[in-house]
């Protein structure tokens, strides 16, 4: 039986050609910029004059993808100058891999200039001159082979998904899915064909950040594949309300359980939005079939019917039932040209007039397109053939997200529903009719996916494999189980709607957590301490691993946090001038800075007085606890301290003139007691519910005041006397404490104050840096110190490093405090025998010791802490 339709590709015009004649209609959108046709004309027209002419020979083209304008331009620029293009996925191990095997004449994706040697050598390639495009299979396969599509495969079939949709200049989608993918390119390709508009965006729909930006910019429709519906879910469906132009969501990339299809269509008719599910494969360009919308509910299982100018078949050998199901075949215009597997295919013409799916399909009475299962995707078990398509098909229809993996000697059924493993067995058994004793269930957090949401077959394979070895199936760990392990908390008990903050984490905790969670989560949000874990684990699933790109020179760099970078220089800085090996003073004011800037970033988000205060306090029990442990050990024993040491009381009791002599100078802990003392009174000032109202209404206004009561000292205003008094007592320098706090909240507009005002805010903080350190101590160095810590604090909100350098800052920031503690009766005998770097270095490794071992103790305490509750609560 055939399904045909009318062929349409007498309509299909060109696509970046005629951008000029759309004029100002918005076409793109993004974070940065908004570009009318016309200006994205003429972008495209002056990257397209950079490529090499197409009249020394056309080019392979590698971009690598990206929701972002610089892509955008460079794809349809490349497309413009004649050039075949070649799709590569972001910074993965995919890109290298496709660039060594397919050597591209020219890399290019996010506007870098074209290197001035592409336009004086040869091609590398001779190409079709229909061939236009380049995708890669590997998605779930592993294939390394290329799909050769032509300039008119592509064309037709945006123009066939334009109608069937019924895009309009109106229109607004809102990219969800990589470019690279087909899926998510042709969206892109049907908007810009008829003159609607797309929104650039690269964060998931688990983030609020997706929901912004569709909101503010009025998005019409957006794309989805299985796992987005999934996401969808997880934050609530409700959300789509949010989405007052939302027309309607397309849904593709592989089969939806027919139960999740009736729930999403019955919530989008309910707002007078629709879904279309839809077929397709990279090598018919994107897709082949869609469901007609009133038919989501009552035809949930099924793909539907060909799309616009192509057509189905189902074939069958000829002695089978007229009933049975048969392989899939598709023709239309769409249809690749045929595979790459090397450098000679791309010169052959088209080789293909019908797609054969591999998809085993039955037509239907209705004629409507019915999937039962993967052609190749058998299993021999007990020298029975399965199916596994088939069963997982099965276990869909029961409501479970299931997975097959076919053994010699079992069925594996990978599911991430924990509490049905009993009907994932029974339904594999029924629907393989293999006995319960060769079919195993096996339970994980998250089955692996390709970048485009896809399940990674050879991946599942291997997970399997790893789970036979007793390897772990994800060594990295969740974000939510790196941060339950570094706060000592039961991951089974977190709620996935608490952040960092809410669960009690603090800048020392975050400064280790950054370093593991960038790894686990590429492009990790600033602001992650306040997302909920729940978030944090989606984004995690839907983040390609973080490779840098391969060719370029900071190949391995990632970005760190400049809090935590100075945390580390500043700590080295101090204990350099101490045993000194390095000539730089200063650094423990900018730590002081930093102490109030990560008391705004993690203890003042909570709206409850209570809360607030709690937290503050929480922050100073974390430095006095250890310090207060630590002194009172030493000071029997060393005469570097006093009585009043232990109780941080010397600027109580402490000598108001300078330190007598080198062995006894009770100032030496001044850092750790100014902090203290300034966590201390910011307690005690959000415990009042009027000032923590006014912090909230006003986030600039304590911290303004802190400056300002700080520089009545500073400036002699009010008189402490000279010495430490006026350098390094709580009241001297509570004015860097009041600005590091007031810093931090210029650092986050949005969330304290508008990013208009808070430039301003910053040039303030700025002012008040350049105009109060100099000329305080008399020493331009150590001024010089404070200042550039300040402006970098200030101005520089991360820094991209060598990934084996953020492994060596990462300790150092977090064992400041330790190293700080420690090191003043660490280095003095091995200095003063000569040995004055040997001094350094044993400072630095004793209290990275000392840091390490609290931490381990700290951890079994909190988790011993709930256990014993219980244990009394059961006696």
């Amino acid at each position: 039986m055939t399904i045909q339709q009318v062929d349409h590709t007498e309509r299909v015009g060109g696509l970046a050609g005629p951008l000029a004649a759309r004029g100002r209609a918005v076409a793109v959108i993004s974070d940065d910029t908004t570009l009318t046709y016309t200006d994205l004309a003429l972008r495209v027209s002056a990257r397209a004059a950079e490529y090499p002419a197409v009249a020394s020979g056309r080019r392979m083209i590698g971009l690598v993808a990206g929701n972002t304008c610089d892509f955008l331009v460079d794809y349809l620029a490349a497309h413009e100058a004649g050039h075949a293009i070649l799709l590569l996925p972001p910074e993965s191990a995919a890109t290298r891999s496709l660039v060594d095997s397919w050597t591209p004449d020219v890399v290019a994706g996010a506007g870098e200039p074209i290197a001035a040697s592409a336009h004086h050598t040869p091609p590398r390639h001779e190409l079709h001159p229909d061939l236009a495009l380049l995708l890669s299979t590997s998605g779930s396969t592993g294939s390394p082979k290329l799909v050769r599509q032509s300039r008119r495969a592509v064309l037709s079939n945006a123009a066939a998904i334009a109608e069937y949709l019924r895009i309009e200049p109106g229109d607004r989608a809102i990219t969800t899915l990589p470019p690279h993918y087909c899926y998510g390119l042709s969206v892109i390709h049907s908007h810009l064909l008829v003159g609607a508009s797309v929104v650039l965006n690269e964060d998931s729909v688990a983030s609020p950040a997706f929901w912004e930006r569709a909101g503010a910019h009025g998005v019409t429709t957006f794309a989805a594949v299985p796992h987005t519906v999934e996401l969808l879910e997880r934050v609530g469906l409700d959300r789509l309300d949010h989405l007052t132009r939302l027309r309607y969501l397309t849904q593709a990339g592989g089969r939806l359980a027919p139960e999740k299809v009736r729930t999403l269509a019955e919530r989008l008719e309910s707002r007078g939005a629709e879904l279309v599910v839809m077929y397709g494969q990279t090598e018919a360009t994107a897709r082949m079939g869609y469901l007609p919308p009133h038919l989501a509910r009552s035809r949930a299982g099924a793909i539907g019917v060909a799309i616009p100018g192509g057509a189905f078949r189902v074939d069958r050998p000829h002695d089978s039932d007229p009933e049975a199901p048969g392989e899939l075949v598709y023709t239309g215009p769409n249809v690749m040209m045929g595979y790459a597997r090397e450098s000679d295919d791309l010169a052959r013409g088209p080789e293909l007039t019908e797609l054969r799916t591999g998809d085993l399909a039955r037509i239907a009475p209705d004629g409507l397109v019915e999937i039962v299962g993967r052609m190749g995707r058998e299993a021999k078990i007990f020298g029975h053939r399965i199916d596994l398509g088939r069963v997982e098909a099965a276990l869909a229809e029961r409501g479970l997200d299931a997975w097959c993996v076919g053994e010699p000697d079992r069925l594996v059924v990978v599911t991430r529903q924990a509490d049905r493993v009993r009907d994932a067995s029974s339904g594999a058994v029924a629907s393989s009719g293999l006995p319960a004793s060769a079919v195993e269930v096996l339970v994980v957090d998250e089955p692996p996916r390709t970048p485009a949401g896809k399940i990674d077959q050879m991946a599942l394979r291997e997970l399997v494999a790893a789970r036979d070895r007793g390897a772990p199936a994800e060594a990295a760990g969740s974000p939510g189980e790196l941060i339950a392990h570094a706060l000592g908390l039961d991951v089974l008990e977190l709620d996935p709607e608490a952040s960092f903050v809410d669960l009690g984490g603090d800048s020392l905790t975050y400064v280790v957590l950054s370093t593991r969670l960038e790894d686990r989560v590429p492009g990790l949000p600033r602001d992650w301490h306040l997302w909920p874990i729940g978030e944090l684990d989606d984004l995690a699933r839907v983040s390609v691993p973080a490779v840098a790109r391969w060719w370029a020179p900071w190949r391995a760099w990632s970005r760190v946090d400049t809090s935590i970078v100075l945390r580390a220089l500043f700590i080295l800085a101090i204990v350099g001038s101490h045993t000194r090996a390095i000539a730089i003073i200063g650094g423990a004011h900018v730590l002081v800075a930093l102490a109030g800037y990560s008391l705004a970033r993690f203890r003042l988000h909570a709206a409850d007085a209570r809360d607030r205060a709690r937290g503050v306090l929480r922050t100073a029990g974390r430095i006095a606890v250890p310090a207060v442990l630590w002194l009172l050990i030493v000071t029997p024993l060393t005469s570097r301290y006093h009585w009043y040491s232990p109780l941080l009381a010397t600027n109580v009791f402490g000598p108001r003139s300078w330190w007598e002599d080198r062995w006894w100078n009770p100032w030496q802990m001044w850092f750790i007691e100014a902090v203290v003392y300034g966590l201390l009174l910011v307690a005690a000032l959000m415990a009042v519910p009027a000032v923590s109202r006014l912090d909230r209404r006003w986030p600039l206004a304590l911290p303004a005041a802190f400056v300002a009561a700080g520089l009545t000292v500073r400036f002699g205003v009010i008189d402490l006397g000279g010495g430490p008094q006026v350098w390094y007592s709580a009241p001297a320098v509570l004015w860097l404490f009041g600005l590091g706090w007031a810093i931090a909240r210029c650092a986050a507009p949005g969330r304290t104050v508008s990013p208009g005002r808070a430039v301003w805010f910053r040039v303030a903080c700025s002012a008040v840096a350049l105009l109060c350190v100099p000329g305080w101590f008399g020493d331009p160095g150590r001024e010089v110190v404070i200042v550039a810590g300040l402006l970098a604090l200030i101005w520089v909100p991360s820094i991209r490093l060598p990934r084996p350098v953020v492994r060596v800052i990462t300790p150092l920031a977090a064992a400041s405090l330790f190293i700080y503690l420690t090191h003043f009766l660490v280095y003095p005998p091995i200095r003063d025998a000569g040995h004055v770097w040997l001094s350094f270095a044993a400072s630095v490794v004793v209290g990275l010791l000392v840091w390490a071992m609290w931490e381990r103790g700290a951890r079994a305490l909190r988790r011993s802490a709930p256990r014993a509750t219980r244990a009394l609560r059961r006696g």
